[in-house]
């Protein structure tokens, strides 16, 4: 049986491993969007201080309907961005809790192996000390026959 239990805690092990890749690369992934979504909201706002600076040295309403335009894109960008990165934290969050289960199922079944390696232990040690006393009768008991 705990040949078993070993090729399960094998099996988690490896399945562990994987999933802590997996996990690592989903948070990879949040930070690209995280990134992506400050330059977007760093470009806006550089782009607004553009239309206010030339705002005040006068602007004609094309000029003005074109960084106006341009802007509401931004803005528009930076929202399908944050739903996209808020995609990627469920994911992430997602991958972060299969690799505790996976991690918990492993120690569980690490604990379960230690725990049956303990009772073998105390058992063995248990025949020890039999065969020790026996030995330890014997040899009482020949002597005082060869006394």
């Amino acid at each position: 049986m705990s040949r078993a239990i070993q090729l399960l805690v094998d099996r988690l092990i490896e399945a562990e491993d994987r999933a802590s890749r997996i996990l690592a690369l989903a948070r990879q992934d949040q930070m690209r969007y995280e990134s992506q979504l400050e330059a977007l909201n760093q470009y806006r706002e550089n782009y607004s201080g553009q239309l206010t600076e030339r705002g005040s040295k006068g602007l004609n309403g094309l000029q003005f309907g074109h960084y106006q335009a341009f802007i509401n894109k931004l803005d528009h960008a930076a929202t399908q961005q944050l739903e996209g990165l808020r995609q990627v934290r469920q994911a992430t969050e997602n991958r972060r809790k299969e690799w505790l289960e996976l991690q918990q199922q492993r120690k569980a079944l690490e604990m379960l192996l230690e725990r049956k390696a303990a009772k073998e232990a105390i058992k063995q040690a248990r025949q020890e000390q039999k065969l020790l006393d026996e030995f330890a009768t014997f040899r009482y008991f020949h002597r005082q026959a060869e006394s």
